[in-house]
């Protein structure tokens, strides 16, 4: 009724000032600035309340709203509109969209984006820089249509109807809060939409059969290898074909088919025996809150594990995670090294008998690829015996323990099934959620069950993709739609990796870290291009605690030293971080201006 209220408080404002007959009338440039009295120049001109429908009925025309006409037996107690507009439309008053697509566009408004995604949360990150409150200018606000006039705001809503300036402006969309906007809306289907590289987007919606899919046309050749053509006609193309004509999701080969074939082969038979010999060690690791850690390692990333186990004992968690973790380790040197830390692990030969021992030499290798299927498969098998899981790449320190942030059922995020760290990355091959694969816990339903079984079985495109993290996040998208599983990518302000680490504007994020101004729960040395520069960054940032005896796979010699299980620690670990400047334009928690080199090619000091 405000909406009523105040145009009926506006007329009697102009229609009561003191003035004298003759100062009534205005010349043509004031009345273009002042707003007419709505009981006009002469009361009798028109009926008051009919006037003031009127002018409901202008207001409401922006929203796209319609109202019932007024005639002669109009009753004005019964022409107030009702607060959830259910009105017939007769076609005799103003609308914003044709009738044509009135079954998915009879109105629309405005919603603060930073509003609708705090009370929409699909799970899908802002730009990586952004923090969630911050401005994204071009894309601040979300566009709203409804689909009926009973979908649309209530009107009580006392919205005003201006442009940017604050002008009256008819044509202008409204804003609500997505409370007061979506408070009709019997369902809501939200799309996420962004532009790549200057690509002169268009975007078309499409009264019809729903899909749940987005359907992609460039002007470009679409077996790809050449980019944009703008002579050519649109042609619809897969979701993986980037603007530059690459193609990052082509089809498994063949090949790749046979090479799953043989894995699955390997993984069925050995599953009974597997089962048995993985049971007992996971309830072990679950405890109360059945969850376990599960990490997977080689020899050739051995320090890196060692390294994790050393920071937790130091930093006061390290019984919590010599209690939690569960190794799979891919050979017979790993095996003695988490053996020798205390750790429970799990080792087949059958399974792991052609995973290599040295570590990647770079992103993307057969050494690293190789790795990622087994990064698969033990976070399916955890999760098929029933138990929340956090997987966790070897190279990441935490500042305090991440477990009761995903059991703290007063946390927004509990209702999530699957949480990642933010990759950083808004390529085309991780959207939407640009998960990062070495950090993310999984809550055990039936949901997270059929996801990790179906990647399992898609083992073809993990070995096409050369990596795990692709292939995952096309799953993730298909399954939050197909089954309504819940993702979340988590902010980077709590769980920051080498995005944040490498990039030039989050210097300021990362002095805040390596002064103690602000703790995050970990830091994850993602986007690093080896072993040897992790290890160096980890070592001028503070969060290196290995002895040099035990890197580079030297654990093995140590462990063999050894009488039984347990007593690495005390041989590799230090009690404080062994701190080293090498680059003096990476972050370092000592200033390192006066020492080292430049590692980037347009590198300057940190500090």
């Amino acid at each position: 009724m405000s909406l009523y209220g105040g145009v009926l408080l506006g007329m009697r404002m102009n229609s009561s000032s003191p003035t004298s007959p003759s100062s009534s009338t205005t010349s043509a440039d004031d009345e273009s600035q002042t707003t007419k009295s709505l009981r006009g120049e002469d009361d009798t001109t028109m009926d008051f309340n009919a006037r003031v429908q009127a002018e409901v009925e202008r207001r409401l025309g922006n929203l796209g709203e319609v109202v019932p006409a007024n005639n002669a037996n109009h009753d004005s107690s019964n022409s107030v509109v009702s607060k959830n507009n259910k009105k017939d439309d007769n076609g005799q008053h103003p609308r914003r969209f044709p009738k044509t697509i009135s079954k998915f566009a009879t109105g629309a408004s405005l919603i603060t984006k930073n509003d609708f995604l705090a009370n929409f949360d699909y799970g899908i990150p802002k730009p990586p820089s952004k923090r969630d409150n911050e401005s994204d200018p071009g894309k601040d606000d979300v566009l709203l249509l409804y689909g009926s006039t009973k979908a649309l705001p209530d009107i009580n809503t006392g919205t005003v109807y201006t442009d940017e300036n604050g002008d009256t402006d008819d044509t202008s969309l409204p804003h609500f809060s997505a409370v007061d906007a979506t408070k009709n809306c019997g369902g809501l289907n939200v799309i996420f939409t962004d532009t790549h590289g200057g690509l002169e987007q268009c975007t078309a919606i499409v009264g019809n059969y729903e899909s749940y899919h987005i359907q992609r046309w460039l002007r470009i050749k679409p077996q790809g290898g050449s980019g944009l053509d703008v002579t050519l006609p649109l042609t619809p193309v897969g979701r993986g074909l980037q603007t530059n004509g690459q193609d990052k999701f082509s089809s498994p080969s063949d090949l790749d088919a046979l090479q799953n074939q043989a894995l699955l082969e390997t993984y069925f038979d050995r599953l009974g025996d597997t089962i048995a010999a993985l049971k007992p060690m996971a309830e072990a690791c679950a405890g109360s809150d059945n969850t376990v850690i599960v990490m997977v390692c080689n020899t050739g990333q051995s320090d890196l594990l060692i390294n994790f186990i050393c920071s937790a004992q130091a930093r006061g968690f390290g019984d919590i995670v010599k209690e939690k973790v569960l190794v799979f380790a891919t050979d017979e040197g790993m095996l003695k090294i988490a053996q020798g830390l205390g750790l429970r692990t799990f080792y087949d030969e059958k399974i792991f008998e052609k995973m290599p021992e040295k570590e990647a030499g770079r992103y993307g290798d057969r050494a690293f690829t190789q790795m990622m299927y087994a990064k698969v498969v033990t976070v399916q098998l955890i999760n098929r015996l029933g138990h929340d899981v956090l997987f966790q790449d070897v190279d990441l320190v935490w500042y305090k323990n991440p477990i009761p942030f995903f059991h703290d059922r007063s946390n927004p995020l509990y209702d999530f099934d699957i949480l990642f760290q933010d990759d950083g990355a808004r390529s085309l091959r991780y959207a939407p959620y640009s998960a990062n694969t070495g950090f993310y816990y999984v809550r055990n339903n039936d949901k997270t069950k059929f996801l990790f079984r179906s990647l399992l079985y898609m083992g073809d495109m993990v070995i096409s993709m050369t990596s795990h993290q692709q292939a995952l996040a096309a799953l993730l998208d298909e399954h939050s739609s197909l089954t309504g599983l819940r993702v979340k990518t988590m902010s980077g302000v709590d769980f920051p990796g080498g995005y944040h680490y490498h990039r030039k504007k989050e210097i300021p994020f990362l002095k805040d870290i390596v002064q103690g101004k602000h703790v995050p729960y970990l830091m994850h040395m993602s986007w690093t291009t080896n072993k040897k520069n992790k290890l160096l960054f980890f070592q001028q940032m503070g969060l290196w605690y290995t002895k040099k005896e035990c890197e580079n796979g030297g654990g093995v010699d140590v462990a063999n030293g050894l009488s039984g299980e347990g007593g690495l620690e005390t041989a590799c670990c230090s009690a404080e971080p062994l701190v080293t400047c090498h680059f003096k334009d990476k972050p370092s928690v000592e200033q390192c201006k006066g020492s080292g080199a430049l590692i980037d090619r347009t590198g300057k000091s940190f500090w």
